[in-house]
Formats: C-alpha cells, sequence, structure tokens
C-alpha cells in the first residue's frame, strides 16, 4: 500500500534531533510520499538542516509544511540551501517559524520556479499529442491594447487591484507577438510572462517595484492554481455524481452498519471506562492501605532502632565502669602484692635476728 501523504503536526518530534533525522533518511528515497505535514513539533535549526538536506535528493514531495516551529534563521538557510536543489516542491509554508524575511522572499522565488517548471511540464506533456501551435503574426488580438501614453511599466498604484497590476503587468512584459489559442499555447504563454516576472523581480533594485512583480507573479500562480483546482474539482464532482446515483442504498446500509458497530464499540468503551474507575478507586485504596502499614512499619523500625541505641549507650557505659573497676581492684592487688613482699622481708630479717639473739644467749648460758 503506498502512502501518499505524512500527517505528523502536534507530535514534538523535534525535541530530538535524532528523530528528524531518521524521519528525513526515510524521506529521502521515498517515492511515494508527496504531502508532508511536519507543524509544531519544536523542530529547531539542527532539524531544519535534516529537512534541508533531505529535499536535495528528494524529488516526490510536492507540499512541504514546517509552520510553527523554531527554525530560526539558520535554519532557514538550511531549508533555503536545500531548496536551490529541489526541483518538486511547490508549497512550502512556514508561518511563525522565524526564518527571516529575506530567506521568505528567497523561498518563495525558489517556489514560483517549481511551479513554473511544473507548469511547463505538464503543458508540454500535454502538447507532445497534439499539432505544435502555431505562431500569429503580431496583431491588435495577440497582446493587451496599450495606447502611447501608457508607459511599459508603472510604480504600483496602491488604489488598483491585483487583478488591474496582472493585467498591466501582462500589457508591460515583452513578450512575443503570440496568438491567443487554447490549450497548451496558453499555457506557454502565461508560463513565459511568468518566467519574465520572475526575472525582472531579479534585475529589480527599488523594494516598491520588488513588491509589484513578486505580488503579480503571486496572483499569476494563484489564477493557475485556482484554474487546475477548478478543473479537478470539476472531475472530481462528476465522479462523486457517477457514484451517488450508483449504490446509494448499499452505501446507506453499509454506513448504517458502521454507525451502528461504532456505537457498540462507543458502549463497551464507556462500560470498560466504569470498569476501570472501579478498579483504580480499589487500588487506589488498596495502595493507601499499604502506604500506612509501611508508614508504621518505618516508624516501628525508628523506635526499635533509638531503643536499640539506648541500650547500646548504656551497655557501654556499664562496661566502662567495670572496666575502671577493674583497673583499681588490679592497683589495689599490686599494693598488695607489694606490701606481703616487703612483710616476707621483714620476717626473713625478724628470723635471722631471732636466731642471732638465741646462739647470744647459749653462749652467754655457756660461760
Amino acid at each position: 500500500m503506498c502512502i501518499p501523504s505524512l500527517n505528523l503536526k502536534w507530535n514534538q518530534i523535534g525535541r530530538d534531533n535524532t528523530g528528524v533525522q531518521a524521519l528525513c533518511e526515510m524521506l529521502r528515497t521515498n517515492v511515494t510520499i508527496s504531502h508532508v505535514d511536519f507543524r509544531n513539533n519544536r523542530i529547531n535549526n539542527v532539524g531544519a538542516t535534516y529537512i534541508g538536506e533531505m529535499l536535495r535528493e528528494n524529488t516526490t514531495i510536492t507540499h512541504l509544511d514546517v509552520s510553527w516551529n523554531d527554525l530560526g534563521v539558520d535554519g532557514g538557510l538550511a531549508l533555503l540551501e536545500g531548496l536551490k536543489h529541489n526541483s518538486t516542491l511547490v508549497d512550502c509554508q512556514l508561518s511563525g517559524s522565524k526564518v527571516g524575511e529575506e530567506a521568505l522572499h528567497e523561498v518563495a522565488f525558489l517556489l514560483r520556479r517549481n511551479r513554473a517548471a511544473a507548469t511547463y511540464k505538464v503543458a508540454g506533456a500535454g502538447s507532445a499529442n497534439s499539432p505544435v501551435p502555431q505562431i500569429a503574426p503580431q496583431s491588435s488580438d495577440a497582446v493587451a491594447p496599450r495606447t502611447p501614453r501608457e508607459p511599459a511599466f508603472r510604480p504600483p498604484d496602491q488604489s488598483k487591484t491585483v487583478a488591474d497590476r496582472a493585467s498591466s503587468a501582462r500589457a508591460a512584459a515583452p513578450a512575443a507577438s503570440v496568438a491567443v489559442v487554447p490549450g497548451a499555447a496558453r499555457s506557454r504563454t502565461d508560463n513565459n510572462i511568468l518566467l519574465k516576472l520572475m526575472q525582472k523581480e531579479r534585475e529589480t533594485v527599488l523594494p516598491e517595484d520588488k513588491a509589484f512583480y513578486s505580488e503579480v507573479a503571486e496572483y499569476i500562480d494563484r489564477i493557475h492554481m485556482e484554474s487546475m483546482r477548478h478543473k479537478q474539482g470539476r472531475v472530481d464532482s462528476e465522479e462523486r455524481e457517477r457514484l451517488s446515483t450508483g449504490g446509494f442504498v448499499e452505501r446507506e446500509m453499509r454506513y448504517t452498519k458502521e454507525i451502528r458497530s461504532l456505537e457498540e464499540g462507543l458502549q463497551r468503551t464507556v462500560a470498560d471506562k466504569e470498569q476501570l474507575t472501579k478498579e483504580i478507586a480499589l487500588l487506589t485504596g488498596e495502595l493507601k492501605r499499604l502506604n500506612d502499614e509501611s508508614a508504621m512499619a518505618v516508624r516501628e523500625s525508628v523506635a526499635f532502632q533509638e531503643a536499640a541505641h539506648s541500650q547500646e549507650e548504656q551497655l557501654r557505659q556499664e562496661l566502662r565502669d567495670i572496666m575502671t573497676e577493674k583497673r583499681g581492684l588490679q592497683d589495689q592487688l599490686a599494693v598488695s602484692k607489694k606490701d606481703l613482699e616487703m612483710l616476707g622481708q621483714e620476717n626473713t630479717r625478724l628470723r635471722v635476728h631471732v636466731k642471732s639473739f638465741q646462739r647470744d644467749v647459749s653462749e652467754i648460758l655457756v660461760t
């Protein structure tokens, strides 16, 4: 299945530039997608660089919307560089992207170039199977009439409408006199006028002249686009009328079945939503109970730790007291041992003295 368009608006894919890079790598060689919508995706100047590199190689995308992204002036220049090498993009929306006035004018000029080339290709393809239109000699019916007092170019008059300025520009644009013929010849004439207007816009220096030619070219381009839309609309309306006349009852029955199935699905969805709401309420109550139990367990754990810490401090204090008492007893034991040694020495000395005294007494008694 071919995908003709890619709509990714409001998805914030630009928050990470790797997402924009991956999408652009895919679009480089894609040959089915012609419409890409990147609106409001927070794409910055780096993402705009990836988009510009993609436009260099892609030959299928005709409509690109990057409005309301933070491209900035650097991002606008990156898009402009890519668009210079692209000949298929005919519509590029840049509203609110802050790319700068100069970049907007350059992008508009390149889009007009691509639209003119595309219209010329369509006209060439349409005239390939038809006779080549003949160039008529110059006559009053060939181009718009111009009086001698009317100059070839006049500054833009604000009182005139765009349509009046466009008719004046057609009269002022230097072009070969071509007979008004239907089909491809008229398209080629309009394309020549549009190309020469773009050339004039590039050659002019005054800002008001540039604005005038730009406005005229945009008006002609809008006329072309409206004509193509009207033709396509007529074809589509004929097709819709053909389809509406046949199989109306079948479509009505199919739509009725689809509506019934959608209503049943909606009812199931509402029932599922109510069930999920009840389950969420139950789970919320269970979660609250578990949170309360967890808080109570934490408080008990803190109280137990505090009691254990207090008991540990008490035991430490008792141990310090016991150690102090032990050292005191050890000191008393050492003093007692020293006194015992001194008493032993005194006892030994007294014994020696007694023996000496007994010996002396024995000697006295003998004499």
